[in-house]
């Protein structure tokens, strides 16, 4: 389920959601790419951290490591994660806008430039020499198949007829 910016504001503390702020559709439109790789940075080092909480406390539940005090309760650690892991998905999306968008100009430029390569060429028109040729040759009354050589009609049947005689005789 998606996390509202009222639960955000109620969930993160003043240092939280000022990095998780700019995230959001106006801001996040109108940030450089510098800026946005500092706000992903930002935001994976408080993803880590709740991370971390919320693994120190299932580890403490457990009685394997010893209890720091814990900064809220689980669930509402598990929001917060949440919150911040949407917030990066968001400045990552921005990401790959902006890459696409980089890309579709590069590809754009490349096509105009094979175009105008293309435009400046001369056209290839060879010339036919000094005589043309007497062009394709008219087959319309050949026939498809012309059928066995007339002289070889009737050889197979009457080598047979010898062979058989030879065999009898």
């Amino acid at each position: 389920m998606a996390i509202t910016r009222r639960e955000e504001q109620r969930l993160l503390s003043h240092e939280e959601l000022e990095s998780v702020a700019p995230t959001h559709h106006p801001e996040l439109g109108n940030l450089p790419p510098e800026e946005l790789r500092a706000l992903a940075f930002r935001l994976r080092a408080h993803h880590k951290r709740a991370r971390d909480l919320i693994r120190e406390a299932a580890r403490a539940r457990r009685g394997k490591g010893e209890a720091r005090g814990a900064a809220g309760s689980a669930e509402k650690l598990s929001q917060k994660k949440q919150a911040f892991a949407a917030g990066l998905r968001r400045v990552n999306a921005q990401f790959a806008r902006l890459e696409a968008d980089q890309r579709r100009a590069r590809n754009t430029e490349a096509l105009r430039e094979a175009l105008a390569r293309r435009r400046a060429a001369r056209p290839h028109h060879p010339r036919p020499g000094r005589h043309a040729s007497g062009g394709m040759r008219d087959t319309s009354e050949d026939r498809a198949h012309p059928g066995p050589d007339p002289r070889a009609i009737g050889s197979i049947s009457q080598a047979t007829r010898v062979n058989q005689a030879r065999r009898d005789g």
